[in-house]
């Protein structure tokens, strides 16, 4: 049997309950609000000064949410999203071991995947 998590969300004004399979929670409630509490934590992070690398890689990532992302939909089965988890991956382990970390994530990434990984 697979545990199931309760999440209260608020759409529209009105307060719902989701009772789900944790792996499947992530996905219903990025389909049903647009965004995670894990996703707007990051995308609530600023742009670091330094090294010059993890500015232009957080910047091109801020940037492919802005623009492109919104185009893919709500698909992410992942809580952070991939590219969130990227960006925090970076932020953490820095260029080597950060690329690999978000490379391995993207591999685990398919349906039936899902729920809260973090870096």
């Amino acid at each position: 049997m697979t545990p199931h998590a309760t999440r209260l969300v608020t759409i529209n004004g009105v307060r719902v309950k989701l009772i789900l399979d944790e792996k499947q929670q992530v996905s219903v409630l990025r389909s049903l609000t647009g965004t995670t509490p894990t996703d707007t934590q990051v995308d609530g992070l600023s742009v670091p000064v330094g090294p010059l690398w993890l500015r232009l890689s957080v910047r091109a990532l801020k940037w492919y949410r802005t623009k492109r992302a919104p185009g893919v939909g709500p698909e992410c089965v992942y809580e952070p999203s991939c590219s969130r988890y990227a960006e925090l991956a970076l932020r953490q382990y820095g260029l080597r071991k950060g690329l690999y970390s978000t490379l391995k994530r993207l591999h685990r990434c398919r349906p039936g995947a899902g729920g809260v990984d973090l870096p």
